[in-house]
C-alpha cells in the first residue's frame, strides 16, 4: 500500500522546471538569430544606398571618359570611337569599365552602332543585344541598327522582328512606317509572307498619311497575288 502511494504522488507531482541556464540560452538563440537577420537587412541597405552612389559617381566619370570617343564617332572616326588613342578611351574600354552606369550604357550603343559603321556585324549584334534600349526615339533607333545588323549576316527572320520592336518602342507616325517597311521586306527575303502581309497592312491600315503608305500598298499587292495562301 505505501508504495502505491509513492507511486501515485511521484505520477502527480508537477514535471520539475527545466534549469535557468537552458531557457537563458534558448532566449541567447533566438536574440542572436534576430540580431543577426535585422544586421544583415541592415546592411542589404547600406549595401544598396553604396552600390547606388558607386553607380552615380560611375555614371560621372564615365561621362567625363566619353567625350572624346563621341568626339570621333561624329567625325566618322569610328576606329579611334572603338579602340581610342594612347590619351583617351574609346568605347570598348569604357564599356568595360562603365557598363553598369546609364552612361556606359549609352556608350555600348555608340559602340554598336561604331562596329555596324566598320562592317564588324557579329560584333555590333552582340553589344546592341546587350543595350537596354529605353522607350523613346533612341531605343527605336537601337533596335533599327540591331535589325541592321543582323540583315547583314543575312538573318532576315531576326532582322524583321528587330524592326518590328523599332517600330513598337517608340510608336510614332515619322519612324514607325519606315520601320515597318523594313520589316516588311525582311520578312518577305525570310519568306515569311504572311508576316510580311501583316506589317504592310499596318502601314496602309494605321498609317496612310505616311510617305511609306504608298509602297507598302504595292508591297502588299505583290504579296498577296504571289502568295494568296
Amino acid at each position: 500500500m505505501a508504495e502505491e502511494k509513492t507511486a501515485k504522488s511521484e505520477a502527480e507531482s508537477p514535471t520539475p522546471a527545466p534549469p535557468r541556464w537552458e531557457a537563458l540560452w534558448q532566449r541567447l538563440r533566438q536574440n542572436r538569430l534576430a540580431s543577426i537577420l535585422t544586421t544583415a537587412g541592415v546592411l542589404l541597405v547600406v549595401g544598396w544606398l553604396a552600390y547606388r552612389q558607386y553607380l552615380s559617381s560611375q555614371n560621372e566619370e564615365c561621362l567625363r571618359e566619353m567625350r572624346t570617343a563621341e568626339s570621333y564617332f561624329r567625325q566618322d572616326s569610328f576606329e579611334k570611337a572603338i579602340k581610342g588613342t594612347a590619351t583617351a578611351l574609346g568605347f570598348e574600354q569604357l564599356v568595360e569599365e562603365y557598363g553598369r552606369s546609364e552612361a556606359g550604357n549609352l556608350c555600348r550603343l555608340y559602340l554598336g552602332l561604331s562596329y555596324l559603321k566598320t562592317g564588324q556585324y557579329e560584333a555590333a549584334v552582340q553589344v546592341l543585344e546587350d543595350y537596354d534600349a529605353p522607350d523613346s526615339y533612341l531605343g527605336g533607333a537601337a533596335y533599327a541598327a540591331l535589325a541592321g545588323a543582323y540583315a547583314e549576316l543575312k538573318d532576315f527572320s531576326k532582322a524583321a522582328k528587330a524592326y518590328e520592336k523599332a517600330a513598337k518602342v517608340h510608336d510614332n507616325t515619322q519612324t514607325t512606317p519606315v520601320f515597318l517597311l523594313q520589316a516588311g521586306l525582311c520578312y518577305e527575303l525570310a519568306q515569311e509572307w504572311g508576316k510580311a502581309r501583316k506589317a504592310y497592312q499596318r502601314i496602309v491600315q494605321e498609317y496612310p498619311l505616311a510617305a511609306e503608305a504608298s509602297t507598302a500598298q504595292k508591297h502588299l499587292a505583290r504579296v498577296e497575288t504571289a502568295h494568296a495562301d
